[in-house]
């Protein structure tokens, strides 16, 4: 990709940022939305969401559910071999609420993460690159 560590990196982590909000269908928009008013990268971005996937989405919505319903004082029901897209959607204050709250609050921990991840592969990589590319001329 022809664009700078910061912005490869950060539009990465835009795009995993958003992979923990329960906000299933726009996670797209909003990772260009966050990577746009960043400076970062659209396509890293976009990239960075495949980080919430079907695989993943249990985990991350348990978590997020979790911290959520810590700080709300919502009464935490065990939804950890039940929750399902339609169960988010029509359990609005029980369910969706506390992990939109958790997403909110775990969001910007996992854009740093990511974002300190990435640009030390992307650093990595380049200087290699940069080595081979001095031996060979």
């Amino acid at each position: 990709m022809p664009a700078s560590n910061y912005a490869i990196s950060s539009g990465f982590a835009c795009g995993s940022m958003v992979s923990f909000t329960p906000l299933l269908g726009l996670h797209f928009i909003l990772a260009v939305i966050f990577a746009f008013l960043i400076r970062g990268n659209f396509i890293a971005a976009l990239i960075g969401t495949v980080v919430g996937n079907p695989i993943t989405f249990p985990f991350i919505w348990g978590l997020i559910y979790k911290v959520g319903t810590y700080v709300t004082n919502i009464e935490h029901v065990d939804i950890s071999r039940k929750i399902n897209f339609d169960m988010i959607i029509n359990q609005t204050y029980e369910i969706f609420f506390p992990m939109l709250l958790g997403g909110i609050i775990i969001a910007p921990l996992i854009w740093i993460i990511s974002y300190f991840l990435i640009y030390s592969f992307i650093s990595s990589y380049k200087r290699r690159k940069n080595k081979t590319e001095r031996r060979s001329s």
